[in-house]
């Protein structure tokens, strides 16, 4: 049987309809997303071996005067990055894959992506106190766009596939299929949709597949650890949970100071950020860099007390450097070493059964769920990082405690909201809200409609409402106007029954049938079904008129978006 031409392929993934081609643009995603991600691995790989030898990781082996330098010298590096590439594309990172997701109609510019790249290269390179994640979420989202604008998808499609790119990008760079999942439906798109996950799943399973072809089995974090404890120490498990939410909040609280600086150049900013990581590096060496060295250590119980509170302390100031002052990277992965080691210092502190090194694993799920506001995606971390479903009760026991204070006690915003805030953007949270910002009104569009310009003959006007369809958009010099074709064509009998003499313009005996609440909006750009409804709360308001191109203008009447809204009908 011979395989289908690159047209059929091309015509199947161009189907605005059906679960089949979104699920193959996911599995697409995932390969591709895979690859790129590889390629960043390799990067980022080849620069740490120039600087830490075999071992990626392995900062503490660099002198003491190399571990001040190497932020400086990345900080100038980015701020060159950033003088000498366009302005439009500086906008990287998730807070951007949210911004567009709820104002940019889910399109993700390709040349941003870029960007974050290479932008990420050298912010992990040069030992800054970021993480992968966010980098690899942006290009991985990227990377599902552009095959999404590619096959003519429509932006409900194109914030779906945005998901399967999220998915992929976390599947490859934990190797945890399941929590990229649920990370893309909590973090990214905020919603749990049975149309969603199949092409989510599709993307982080075969992501997750075309890594460990690649690389071979290549977890993040490796323990054997088994849970041993017993129902006395659940009471040590919730307070544990209660500090790190308190953790989690001054981390949020921390990461807005140091974004409110009075420093108004980005330069400045991202120098303020080397010098804070290279003085703490000084003493601190494990605050360089991802720090999956250190996670392993304090998941594997090799770390004493004192350490881990050093180590807490210092990744805390510069992890909320890097990011309050704007170093184009993630802090998904500072944020678990933090955990780890709030969580293996209580462990060793609080009385119980558990190791400091299981509390350590649990605290990097507490730290997680707060910051992030993610906690089905920060306990099935838990579970495939440690192989041991034993490990899921306690792990929901801190992660409530985690959210109670940081969510619900102090109403702390996710760390991508408060970034968000600070650059007068907001997201919705309201779940109606949500939902409605989140679908186009292109989405509802139709072109099944006659237009009837009344500055034509009446011979033209005459043909056009002979052959018109059911709708007519009645245009006039300063508006448009929706009239049903029946008592227009009416309208139009009684006037060619005048006699000749004392018949009026066809254009004033039509103008005498437009009903009230006729008028239609004309947008200039597609908006969201949010912004449709508060438009159409002006009462003399009948629908929409967009025009995508020059060529073409479609129709959205406001019996269709109450039909969306009233009825189990989804968009299409």
């Amino acid at each position: 049987m011979p395989l289908p031409s690159i047209r059929q392929w091309r015509r199947l993934l161009g189907k605005p309809d059906g679960l089949l081609s979104l699920i193959i643009l996911g599995c697409i995603t995932g390969i591709a997303t895979s690859l790129v991600m590889a390629l960043f691995m390799l990067g980022l790989d080849l620069i740490l071996q120039q600087l830490n030898g075999a071992y990626r990781d392995d900062f503490e082996s660099l002198s003491a005067p190399t571990r001040f330098a190497l932020p400086i010298l990345g900080s100038l590096a980015l701020i060159l990055l950033f003088r000498f590439t366009p302005t439009h594309s500086h906008a990287i990172g998730i807070t951007h894959v949210l911004d567009r997701l709820q104002r940019g109609r889910s399109r993700l510019p390709a040349s941003n992506a870029v960007f974050q790249f290479f932008a990420a290269l050298i912010s992990l390179g040069s030992g800054h106190s970021v993480g992968q994640e966010g980098p690899a979420v942006h290009v991985g989202a990227g990377i599902a766009n552009q095959l999404g604008q590619k096959a003519n998808r429509v932006p409900s499609q194109l914030r779906l596939l945005i998901g399967c790119g999220t998915a992929a990008a976390i599947s490859s760079a934990f190797d945890t299929p399941l929590a990229g999942v649920l990370f893309a439906m909590e973090v990214i798109l905020m919603e749990y949709s049975l149309l969603g996950f199949t092409p989510i799943i599709a993307a982080s399973v075969t992501s997750a597949a075309m890594t460990r072809f690649l690389f071979g089995e290549h977890p993040a974090f490796v323990t054997d650890l088994a849970y041993q404890g017993s129902l006395t120490d659940l009471p040590f498990l919730l307070v544990a949970g209660l500090l790190i939410g308190l953790l989690a909040a001054g981390f949020n609280r921390s990461v807005r100071l140091f974004m409110q600086l009075r420093l108004h150049q980005r330069a400045a900013r991202l120098l303020l950020a080397g010098l804070i990581t290279g003085m703490l590096a000084l003493g601190v060496p494990e605050v360089l860099g991802l720090g999956h060295d250190t996670i392993n250590q304090a998941i594997n119980g090799e770390l004493v007390w004192s350490v881990l509170l050093v180590v807490l302390i210092a990744k805390f100031i510069a992890t909320s450097a890097a990011v309050g002052l704007g170093v184009p990277a993630g802090l998904i992965g500072p944020t678990l070493l933090i955990g780890a080691s709030a969580g293996g210092l209580m462990g060793s502190l609080l009385p119980g059964d558990g190791s400091p090194a299981f509390y350590a694993l649990l605290g990097m799920a507490a730290m997680m769920s707060a910051v992030l506001h993610a906690p089905l995606a920060a306990l099935i971390a838990v579970l495939e990082l440690s192989l041991n479903a034993h490990a899921v009760f306690p792990a929901m026991i801190v992660v409530l405690g985690a959210n109670l204070v940081c969510q619900h006690g102090l109403r702390i915003p996710s760390i991508y909201h408060s970034l968000l805030a600070f650059k007068g953007l907001t997201i919705e949270t309201n779940p109606v809200r949500t939902a409605l910002a989140q679908r186009s009104l292109s989405e509802l569009a139709t072109g099944q409609f006659t237009r009837l310009d009344l500055t034509q003959s009446d011979d033209q006007a005459l043909r056009t409402v002979k052959d018109a369809q059911r709708w007519v958009v009645l245009q006039l010099t300063d508006a448009s106007y929706l009239i049903d074709k029946t008592p227009l064509s009416q309208a139009v009998q009684d006037w060619v029954q005048l006699p000749a003499e004392t018949r009026p313009a066809m254009a004033d005996a039509l103008k005498a049938v437009i009903p009230p609440f006729s008028r239609l909006v004309e947008v200039n750009q597609d908006i969201n079904l949010l912004e449709a409804v508060r438009l159409l709360q002006r009462e003399d308001t009948a629908g929409f008129l967009y025009s995508p191109d020059i060529t073409s203008t479609v129709l959205i009447t406001r019996a269709q978006l109450a039909t969306v809204l009233t009825t189990e009908g989804d968009l299409r």
